[in-house]
C-alpha cells in the first residue's frame, strides 16, 4: 500500500494501520465525540441523534472505522483524535533508536528463555 503525506498536525495512515481496530455504525471516541454512520444497515436506531458539536454524522459508509492505542479508541477519521495521536506518532519516531535497542534485547532475551526451555524439555525427554 502506498501512503502520502497527512495533513500538518495529524498522524499517519501508516501509524494508525499499525494498531489493531475494526468499525461500527457508531463509535465514541477518544475526543467525546460520538460518529454515528448514519447510512449504515447496522444502525439499529430510528432517531440517531442530531449532528452537533459532539455528533458527527458519516454519509455513504456502513461503518465508521478506529484503532486503539494506549487503552483509548480513536475514530480514524476524527480531526481530533488524529492530532492527538501525533504526538504518539512523534514520539515513537523520534525514539526509534531506543525502541530497535529494547527489541533486539527483548527478542535476544526470548530466545534464550526459549532455547533454555528447549533444553529443559530435552533433559525431561518431554516431546
Amino acid at each position: 500500500m502506498g501512503y502520502i503525506m497527512p495533513p500538518k498536525g495529524e498522524c499517519s495512515e501508516m501509524f494508525m494501520d499499525s494498531f489493531m481496530g475494526g468499525g461500527g455504525a457508531h463509535i465514541d471516541c477518544h475526543c467525546g465525540i460520538w460518529h454515528i454512520a448514519i447510512d449504515s444497515e447496522y444502525l439499529y436506531e430510528d432517531n440517531p441523534a442530531p449532528e452537533s458539536e459532539r455528533v458527527k454524522h458519516h454519509h455513504d459508509v456502513d461503518a465508521v472505522t478506529y484503532f486503539e492505542l494506549d487503552g483509548k479508541i480513536f475514530c480514524r477519521e476524527c480531526v481530533g483524535c488524529r492530532k492527538f495521536v501525533l504526538k504518539y506518532e512523534q514520539f515513537f519516531w523520534n525514539n526509534r533508536q531506543d525502541f530497535r535497542r529494547y527489541l533486539k534485547t527483548r527478542i535476544d532475551q526470548e530466545k534464550a528463555w526459549a532455547d533454555q526451555e528447549h533444553l529443559l524439555n530435552i533433559l525431561s525427554d518431554i516431546k
